[in-house]
């Protein structure tokens, strides 16, 4: 099997907890926590297909603008996930990124999140990036601005280079794929600058029921095509 029909980076919005609470007739408690299980059995499956890094989209900066008794929720859930899944990302030496705007999350939120990366910080077998409190526009933006600030370049390649540095400080590579879930097709404000040529995957299945069986299968789909780059 040629190497480029194997995705080293996936990336997936995980979206359809309101519908499948609806759908269900139950709490959107249970929705998320339901959803949170969901994201875990993701993350151990890709690690076994031998995928290098995971991004999931986990809140998007306009997510602030729900109820407040949610987004509370959202906060409680998201803490106890993180809290409960320490122990199994240091044995399988997985390392914790964490991606987005930290300026509205709430500073208990915040220590948990930095505990974590600093716990993983020297872990290289798995790479999980979490988009949290994030826009792909803000994140453009942020960068465009840091390197026009400390700009001490005259041509264009320079100024690339430090562009993608800024906007991509870990050295992430591009996906290789992007799946969303929920039947919708957009990418809503996700990793825009990273997409260029990243191969789309839309499954009209809700996120809490999202399963192995389903990543396998976008897995597979994205193994049969094949990707040109431009070229003929």
């Amino acid at each position: 099997m040629p190497q480029s029909t194997i995705p080293k980076h996936i990336a997936i919005i995980m979206d359809g907890n309101h519908r499948w609470a609806k759908q269900n007739n139950i709490s959107i408690e249970i929705a998320y926590r339901k959803g949170a299980e969901a994201s875990e059995k993701v993350i151990h499956e890709s690690s076994k297909l031998g995928i290098r890094y995971l991004t999931l989209y986990a809140f998007s900066i306009d997510n602030w603008n729900r109820p407040s008794n949610e987004i509370a929720l959202i906060m409680l859930i998201f803490k106890e996930t993180m809290l409960r899944q320490i122990k199994r990302i240091m044995n399988e030496n997985m390392r914790i990124i964490f991606i987005g705007d930290r300026s509205k999350i709430p500073n208990d939120v915040l220590d948990v999140m930095f505990q974590v990366e600093k716990l993983s910080e020297k872990n290289s077998a798995f790479f999980l990036i979490i988009a949290f409190s994030y826009s792909a526009r803000h994140e453009i933006m942020n960068a465009a601005f840091l390197t026009a600030k400390n700009s001490t370049y005259n041509d264009i390649e320079s100024y690339s280079k430090n562009f993608q540095k800024n906007i991509n400080p870990h050295n992430i590579p591009d996906p290789d794929l992007l799946i969303r879930t929920s039947g919708e097709v957009r990418v809503s404000n996700f990793l825009l600058w990273e997409i260029a040529y990243t191969e789309m995957y839309f499954i009209n299945i809700l996120w809490p029921d999202f399963n192995e069986n389903d990543l396998k299968n976008a897995y597979d789909d994205f193994r049969l095509r094949e990707r040109r780059f431009g070229k003929r």
